[in-house]
């Protein structure tokens, strides 16, 4: 995912007041990848090497639910598009492919559809979020949007754009490689080092 936002100091208290009324922009047009192992780029790391992170309740919290595929695709489908949704990826075209079947992740299920420009959105139905988090900051560290029990990893930016303002977070656990801006929200994940926020940078 490429999700483009200019964040621009300023010497003067009207173009700050400007730039604090004024953020959230629209969305890019372009449908770039998202997801694909730490390649969100951009920004640098912290001091400390990781984004503090305020408490998040363990269950969850506020997040969206959706518990099976069906539940997933409906709700993708309130907030963006998801046609063709298939259990089997015999082209291998989404991500967590060789995850779904390591019982180290907690994936119960997985399955890919299309957004309406074609790109590919991989869905995850979660057994174990806790799992799940831990798993993934030890192998690729995918950034993914979570809900409460599902993940979805879209390659286009507008379905990014959609389920984040439907209320799901972006989760990264590479705390040397993701800045949080002041002001986003910074969720203490399920496992260690991992972070739930509503920021997703260019």
């Amino acid at each position: 995912m490429r999700l483009s936002r200019t964040l621009t100091a300023t010497a003067t208290a009207v173009l700050v007041l400007t730039a604090l009324t004024g953020c959230g922009g629209d969305a890019d047009e372009a449908g770039e990848d998202f997801g694909g192992g730490t390649g969100i780029s951009g920004g640098a790391p912290k001091a400390d090497g990781a984004p503090k992170a305020d408490g998040a309740p363990k269950d969850g919290g506020d997040l969206p639910s959706a518990g099976d595929m069906a539940s997933i695709e409906k709700f993708i489908n309130q907030h963006a598009q998801c046609n063709n949704l298939q259990p089997f990826d015999d082209e291998r075209s989404g991500l967590f492919d060789k995850e779904a079947k390591d019982p180290a992740f907690g994936i119960k299920e997985r399955a890919i559809c299309h957004d309406g420009t074609h790109n590919v959105i991989t869905l995850l139905a979660i057994s174990d979020m806790a799992k799940f988090q831990a798993a993934n900051r030890a192998g690729e560290k995918h950034e993914v949007i979570v809900g409460k029990d599902f993940a979805v990893v879209p390659e286009g930016d507008n379905t990014v754009t959609a389920l984040m303002a439907a209320k799901m977070l972006l989760l990264t656990c590479d705390p040397n490689d993701y800045q949080i801006p002041s002001g986003y929200k910074q969720l203490k994940g399920l496992a260690e080092g991992c972070v739930m926020t509503d920021y997703a940078r260019s």
